[in-house]
């Protein structure tokens, strides 16, 4: 029998014994990629061990997972993921709701009895989430109208234009608003999920089961999931991809709308309006996107200070960096090069 060195959690050893555990449903999709279960339910999974070993079992989590259509869900390489329970079984009231990822062909969305049932037990649910292109099923079924949606960046164009009623942003690796929680797409439901477990139970359980998982803690939130050189990828224009290269190359310079746009030989307005239906993003946006990236690799690859990275990436002032990456990554510049050089 093994033996763990396990610290207790002492934060959950006051939590009322009405309290309870919570019940979480995992809806799986038909060829769907299975590390959107796996990774989510491992979270889940090494809380219980931390209740376990804090003496607390009864605030466990329990979860189950099930599926439009019962039967194979995933079959690869001689691995083979099948779901017993069909959703229709599930009723509620349910803690949270989980949906996975959809088949890029979408077929989940045609089918009218499952939307409906999204629908129906989002009324019986504390809290919905969903990872990567899950959240076409909760903007599908109307419950993102209004409100603010991620997903995988490549789909922003795509996202955008089915449901206009969406605030979607391509840009955080997940979002919340009220009730609903979507995020980015692989990895990043493996932030989230560790964010509910914070949200449920605290910041201790959180840094136990990060610790257990030999993870970092979390990235937070709005995190960008943006890379310049993926949004060049996305338009055939010769002028745009030729902005996109000088912005990258040169984040040091001018790149206001104006000055871009006569790289691009077009009128400020009309740049501004090409650039951004064509890239999902407005260009002062990816400007402050790019700097901060080009900075990142400045801080992940050399040993050079902050305050010559700041003026290399156009921020100015070493006071003007920290700001971006506080807003944008929740960390300072120093605490980026310590975590990630």
């Amino acid at each position: 029998m093994l033996e763990f060195d396990v610290p207790a959690v002492e934060s959950v050893r006051g939590i009322p014994r009405s309290e309870g555990g919570r019940h979480v449903l995992f809806v799986t999709m038909p060829d769907g990629d299975p590390f959107d279960l796996i990774g989510p339910m491992a979270v889940l999974r090494e809380a219980n061990f931390f209740f376990a070993a804090s003496g607390r079992p009864d605030l466990s989590y329990t979860f189950e997972v099930v599926c439009s259509v019962p039967g194979t869900v995933f079959e690869a390489d001689g691995f083979r993921m099948q779901v017993d329970r069909p959703c229709y079984d599930v009723t509620g009231p349910v803690d949270t709701v989980v949906f996975q990822a959809i088949d890029l062909e979408g077929k989940c969305l045609l089918d009218e009895a499952f939307i409906d049932w999204v629908r129906e037990i989002a009324g019986n649910t504390r809290r919905m989430a969903s990872a990567c292109l899950g959240s076409y099923v909760l903007a599908e079924a109307g419950l993102l109208d209004g409100r603010r949606a991620a997903s995988h960046w490549s789909v922003s164009r795509h996202f955008r234009e089915r449901y206009p009623e969406v605030e979607f942003d391509g840009d955080p690796i997940y979002i919340k608003d009220g009730k609903f929680y979507t995020s980015a797409g692989m990895t990043s439901i493996i932030d989230l999920m560790m964010a509910l477990v914070e949200e449920d139970f605290g910041s201790e359980l959180a840094l136990r089961v990060a610790q257990g998982m030999v993870m970092f803690l979390r990235r937070p939130a709005n995190q960008s999931q943006f890379s310049t050189h993926l949004v060049e990828l996305q338009t055939e224009d010769r002028r745009l991809r030729e902005v996109v290269a000088h912005v990258a190359q040169h984040p040091d310079e001018d790149l206001r709308v104006g000055r871009l746009a006569k790289i691009a030989a077009m009128s400020p307005r009309n740049f501004a309006r090409v650039f951004t239906q064509e890239l999902g993003i407005t260009p002062g946006k990816f400007v402050e996107l790019s700097r901060l990236e080009a900075a990142r690799r400045w801080l992940e690859q050399t040993s050079t200070s902050v305050e010559r990275i700041a003026r290399a990436c156009g921020y100015g002032t070493a006071a003007g960096m920290r700001l971006a990456f506080d807003r944008t990554l929740g960390v300072t510049p120093r605490e980026y090069r310590n975590r990630f050089s």
